[in-house]
């Protein structure tokens, strides 16, 4: 067993520096098999996947390689077609490794992530972590319900993974073709509910824990939760609409039934930013 840690890389500021040197400060990672191994699974690599052919992007991240002075790192091109479904993928074919780990390059690891995460595959396929929300002014925190809670999120419902907090076994990541490099968003989402109709299995990894940075301003915030409105039409023109039974339906109004998730105080941004969720998930429903 070996590990690689795959992150995308769209843009690059110096956040990205400090999170290599966080993921490869991970050590002692061990797998919780029935039979335990003697030995800790090792970190075989780390996968730079660079989602843009802009010339001064692909330079500093070769800058942010020289940098670190560590062989396992290296760097492949995901330009072909923007997006971080398709980085993660073309991260993923780049490595044989038997254990893919993600996370993203605008956020941190803490010490232990890749620990727990290995830990949490010793149960399940593939496991997702914590989100602990960092925001430059602390007037966002009301825009925002909390990212994570100690278990994994749901969507109406249905449990899913975090692309930015994920480990997933190989086999179960080639059974469901990866990540879906079609959606606007919420790839997330969709290769949990792959997994799940596949017959793998998903969990909570306690421990793995990042720090999530927040994009600054209203304007930010509402173009992406329109993009992740976006997105979860299109998850569930594919998968169906969760039922109250497990079940999935086929409704087009389902599409628009609110997830329920609450914000810790109310205020005129965070009415906007489930406006923008739902004009979103209005755009996915007339398509």
């Amino acid at each position: 067993m070996d590990v690689a840690v795959v992150i995308p890389v769209g843009s690059v500021d110096a956040v990205l520096a400090k999170q290599l040197s966080r993921v490869l400060a991970q050590t002692n990672v061990p797998l919780n098999e029935p039979v335990p191994l003697n030995e800790p699974v090792p970190l075989r690599e780390v996968v730079l996947s660079v989602n843009s052919a802009q010339a001064a992007v692909v330079n500093d991240v070769r800058s942010v390689l020289e940098s670190c002075g560590d062989s396992r790192v290296r760097i492949v091109d995901s330009s072909g077609r923007k997006g971080a479904a398709h980085a993660r993928n073309v991260g993923a074919a780049a490595t044989s490794c038997s254990v893919i780990a993600f996370c993203d390059a605008d956020d941190l690891v803490h010490a232990g992530w890749l620990s727990a995460l290995i830990t949490g595959l010793g149960t399940f396929d593939a496991v997702s972590g914590d989100v602990i929300d960092v925001f430059s002014d602390d007037r966002m925190r009301r825009w925002y319900p909390s990212t994570t809670s100690g278990e994994l999120n749901r969507f109406l419902g249905k449990p899913y993974l975090l692309t930015g907090n994920l480990a997933i076994r190989r086999e179960a990541f080639d059974a469901v073709s990866g990540f879906d490099e079609t959606l606007t968003r919420c790839e997330d989402i969709a290769i949990s509910w792959s997994l799940l109709g596949a017959g793998y299995s998903i969990g909570h990894a306690a421990g793995a824990v990042i720090d999530y940075r927040h994009r600054d301003g209203v304007l930010a915030m509402l173009r992406q939760h329109y993009s992740y409105g976006r997105g979860m039409s299109e998850v569930l023109r594919l998968f169906g609409t969760p039922a109250a039974d497990g079940r999935m339906v086929s409704s087009p109004l389902g599409i628009l039934r609110p997830n329920g998730q609450l914000t810790p105080g109310w205020s005129v941004a965070s009415a906007l930013r489930r406006g923008a969720i739902a004009a979103g998930r209005l755009r996915g429903l007339v398509r």
